[in-house]
């Protein structure tokens, strides 16, 4: 089996996230809190200079953008599966092109989720 980066998604999405939040806690400790410990630790963007700020912008967007992004997966994977194990043969092939869009966008697993679903429904088309 190929490497997919669409099977490992989720779990970049989260490392990508706690990174982001991690900076910008250190960051906005930097600006706007002043701990002594936590500077004094090294966990300072101080050497930095004015480039702290543009860092504190690039990790809140990150921290958003990678949240939103995990978040999106989750829903699009809760909808997939209530979709699949859904008890009506018309409701999945009316809903099969929607399932088939999302098992490309979340992965080989889901795509052979749905591979099963059309041999347990019999789907030929």
């Amino acid at each position: 089996m190929k490497f997919s980066f669409r099977s490992i998604q989720s779990y970049v999405y989260i490392i990508l996230a706690a990174v982001s939040i991690v900076i910008f806690v250190i960051v906005f400790n930097n600006l706007l809190i002043g701990n002594q410990a936590v500077i004094k630790a090294g966990l300072s963007f101080a050497s930095t200079g004015n480039w702290m700020y543009w860092i504190f912008v690039v990790s809140m967007i990150g921290l958003i953008l990678f949240i939103y992004l995990y978040l999106k997966f989750l829903s699009d994977a809760k909808k997939f599966t209530n979709i699949i194990s859904g008890s009506s043969k018309q409701n999945f092939i009316k809903n099969l092109k929607e399932l088939e869009q999302i098992a490309y966008k979340l992965g080989p697993a889901f795509e052979e989720k749905l591979r099963e679903a059309k041999t347990r429904w019999n789907y030929k088309g």
